[in-house]
């Protein structure tokens, strides 16, 4: 796995969906390190010397870019302060600073041959999936079920629609999205599941019986991570089988 590095990087898109929820497209000055679909990025705002400065404050987001592209995207929501400040400054030209990559959320190297994977993600929490995806159509690999379900407050705030009907569409995925606030009207085919309501652990872990040993990867909100963790392994799931995005 490669050693962070540090890099310039200028924005090149910033794109809203939805109330305060943003992806932002990156230029690195150099080509970025090789990371892993799943991995994450440090964002700083402010200025850094790279001669030795001080790191100065930043955030982690998932890399939602698919591995070995040129440009590099996150996907956030604002939360707080910083965040706030991310959507008030954050233009196409501005300069930041990256570092990258980090983390061990990585479903190809967490799981074994032939065991079936579940994906878990609230909000944008789908963006540390977005790399696998790309990953799943560029190798069409189809050794496994993988399933994702996938909640959203609102309908617009969808992400990477033509992804996953792609992926879905393949027969690499079998994807269920959730629309908390509003009737479902996505625009998408049939064969992808559209429901209104919040995502329900107990129901995905009830449709995962007829699954080979399958391993849970959960990403979202803190809240609904704890949750669902705690209710997958009160449900009997092995730890191992139970895979979060803690961004360490």
């Amino acid at each position: 796995m490669s050693n962070p590095v540090k890099l310039k990087a200028e924005v090149l898109s910033v794109k809203s969906f939805g109330p305060d929820t943003y992806s932002v497209k990156f230029k690195p000055e150099s080509n970025p390190p090789r990371f892993k679909a799943g991995q994450f990025l440090h964002l700083t705002i402010d200025e850094y010397d790279p001669a030795g400065g001080f790191w100065p404050e930043s955030r982690v987001f998932s890399i939602a870019s698919a591995p070995g592209m040129p440009e590099l995207e996150i996907v956030y929501s604002v939360k707080g302060r910083y965040t706030r400040r991310m959507a008030d400054h954050l233009s196409p030209g501005r300069e930041v600073w990256l570092k990258l990559p980090y983390g061990n959320f990585i479903i190809d190297t967490s799981i074994a041959p032939g065991q079936d994977v579940v994906m878990i993600a609230g909000g944008t929490g789908i963006s540390p999936f977005l790399p696998y995806f790309h990953g799943l159509l560029a190798n069409n690999q189809k050794e496994r079920t993988v399933r994702l379900y996938y909640g959203i407050r609102e309908n617009s705030m969808l992400l990477a629609a033509e992804l996953i009907e792609h992926c879905a569409r393949a027969g690499l995925m079998e994807a269920s999205l959730f629309v908390e606030n509003e009737k479902p009207n996505l625009r998408l085919p049939s064969f992808i599941r559209q429901e209104s309501g919040r995502l329900d652990i107990h129901q995905i872990h009830a449709e995962s019986s007829n699954l080979n040993n399958p391993a849970f990867f959960i990403s979202g909100p803190p809240a609904m991570i704890t949750a669902f963790k705690d209710a997958l392994s009160q449900a009997g799931i092995s730890p191992e089988n139970i895979k979060i995005d803690e961004w360490e």
